[in-house]
């Protein structure tokens, strides 16, 4: 580990743990009305960033959502044939529909993270990587109602490069700041 990383991930933390000792309506308002945390860090240090944070925010208060388990779990859920005939007939809507939301993979994830707030707990949301491509965007979930009204924060881990003031999610696809709070 080198001494450059050791510093840019104690100061992005100690960013993140300042961010979250704010009230939520300190939050609301410098998060344009929303209620999460997006923390930016490089893409090949995901992991790196994921287990540090499993060390530093206690179980108690944070409970991690792994995207790629949820994905995983939900076409488990649904059954591999159903998953292929859904996708057959609707493409990449399986994932995030603005017509039908109620079997997609959105919506499974947003129960997810809503069971987590259900628990008193803030979500913290990792290996988003695993949504590239799939038409869903941390701004579908930051800007969700079920996210807007909870009484904590989402944080969402965030593998991305920053360009001046430009980040790109995966270093390809340029990320909203709209309704969060960046930590970069």
């Amino acid at each position: 580990m080198s001494s450059t990383f050791k510093y840019d991930h104690n100061r992005l933390f100690d960013n993140l743990e300042s961010a979250l000792k704010n009230d939520l309506a300190s939050v609301a308002v410098e998060a344009n009305g929303g209620k999460s945390i997006l923390f930016v860090y490089p893409p090949m240090e995901d992991n790196e960033y994921i287990e540090e944070g499993k060390r530093r925010l206690p179980s108690d208060q944070y409970t991690f959502v792994d995207i790629r388990q949820a994905l995983s779990d939900y076409m488990n859920e649904i059954g591999q044939d159903t998953f292929e005939a859904m996708y057959e007939e609707f493409g990449k809507e399986v994932y995030r529909s603005e017509n039908n939301s109620e079997d997609t993979f959105f919506e499974y994830l947003m129960e997810r993270i809503v069971q987590v707030f259900n628990e008193g707990k803030s979500p913290v949301i990792v290996h988003t990587g695993s949504l590239y491509d799939l038409d869903i965007f941390n701004i579908h979930i930051m800007e969700d109602k079920r996210v807007l009204s909870a009484h904590r924060q989402l944080i969402v881990f965030y593998p991305a490069t920053v360009e001046g003031e430009k980040i790109m999610f995966l270093g390809k696809v340029p990320a909203s700041r709209y309704r969060c709070i960046v930590i970069k």
